[in-house]
């Protein structure tokens, strides 16, 4: 009987520790419910669209080639008794390269100038002729059949005379292609005489490079072929001057398509800036348009779907909360993607986490939009 009597004492004690013990496990549910509520709000980045000039480009990678390669050729026949460059030497337009043998020339020159003496005498003299003939016709003393081989005569001297000064060209002319001239600015690509070699009229005696007036010549696939137009804007750079930016046109477009490669070929006419080689390789940009105000996004907000490209919005009407928005994607480049369709300059997206939502998910943002 103690022992139920005491069992029954301790009942009444116990009860509000009881109570207390329940409020506190109660408590501390409804913080694990706040706490995963917040958990499922995922944290994440934001930016606002915006609207920037973006280009529309085709890469390719071409040669440089000179738009002059002439082989200079005797155009009289001689001895080489000097060459005066060298394979690999940078010329000048007008500078001579090499000189031959003017001994013949020079007697034909003195040949034909006593023959133009002995005509300009012969002349003289016959005017005179005629002259004095004339006047004795006139006096009815001089029959005119004289008068008439007179003046004959003086005409053949003159035909003569003329003939003379056309030879006496000729020869000067020839004794003037006894030195070879560059006709351009470059560089000795072949020299093929020497001294004391006797060359022909037509044989060649340098191949030369120009190095000043290029033609760039850049490959593009057939099944850009329709993009490509004469005008367009070119942005060119070669190995041999790394960092040198040459802006070009395209001035024309090969009419065929490689057999082989199945290619177009833009052609474009250019100075060279300085250091530019013939035969170089050449990278190029070719501008096919450019949209000033286009909408562009960080390439980071941009996620693939089943859908396709997506990017996640804010909901404007759901307080954190994002709704998933299809778009269509232009050109991507230097962590931006232009954005064709589905948005508008100021829609404000999601930009860090988006690859981890789905539509309608909840969200926290860490930043303001910018």
């Amino acid at each position: 009987m103690k022992v139920q009597s005491t069992a029954m004492c301790w009942k009444p004690a116990l009860f509000p520790l009881f109570v207390w013990l329940l409020c506190s496990c109660g408590g501390q549910d409804n913080a694990e419910v706040a706490g995963q509520a917040e958990a499922r709000s995922i944290a994440v980045t934001v930016v606002k669209a915006s609207s920037r000039e973006v280009r529309d480009e085709l890469h390719s990678v071409g040669r440089v080639i000179s738009r002059n390669t002439p082989t200079l050729a005797a155009e009289v026949s001689a001895r080489v008794i000097d060459v005066r460059a060298d394979e690999g030497q940078t010329v000048h337009e007008g500078q001579v390269l090499l000189t031959l043998d003017r001994t013949p020339f020079e007697l034909a020159e003195r040949e034909a100038l006593a023959n133009i003496q002995r005509l300009d005498a012969n002349i003289g003299n016959e005017q005179r002729r005629v002259e004095r003939y004339q006047g004795l016709k006139d006096k009815d003393m001089m029959p005119q059949e004289r008068l008439d081989d007179a003046e004959a005569n003086l005409a053949v001297y003159r035909a003569s005379l003329e003939a003379a000064e056309a030879q006496l060209a000729i020869v000067r002319d020839r004794l003037a292609k006894t030195e070879l001239v560059s006709p351009v600015t470059g560089m000795v690509e072949k020299r093929h005489v020497s001294v004391g070699d006797f060359v022909k009229d037509g044989g060649a005696l340098f191949t030369l490079t120009d190095t000043t007036n290029l033609r760039v010549e850049m490959p593009f696939p057939e099944t850009v072929g329709g993009l490509l137009q004469t005008g367009q804007a070119l942005l060119l750079e070669s190995p041999v001057a790394p960092g040198l930016l040459v802006e070009a046109v395209v001035d024309e477009i090969r009419p065929q398509v490689s057999e082989m490669s199945h290619s177009m070929t833009v052609i474009s006419n250019i100075a060279n800036p300085g250091p530019w080689r013939s035969q170089a390789t050449v990278e190029g940009v070719l501008v096919v348009e450019i949209r000033r105000d286009a909408v562009v996004v960080p390439s980071a907000a941009v996620v693939k779907r089943p859908a396709g490209d997506v990017v996640y919005l804010l909901d404007a009407q759901q307080s954190g909360e994002v709704r998933q928005v299809v778009v269509s994607t232009g050109v991507r480049r230097n962590g931006w993607t232009e954005i064709l369709d589905g948005l508008r300059r100021g829609d404000v997206v999601v930009v860090e986490g988006a690859p981890y939502l789905t539509d309608g998910a909840r969200v926290t943002v860490l930043e303001n939009p910018q």
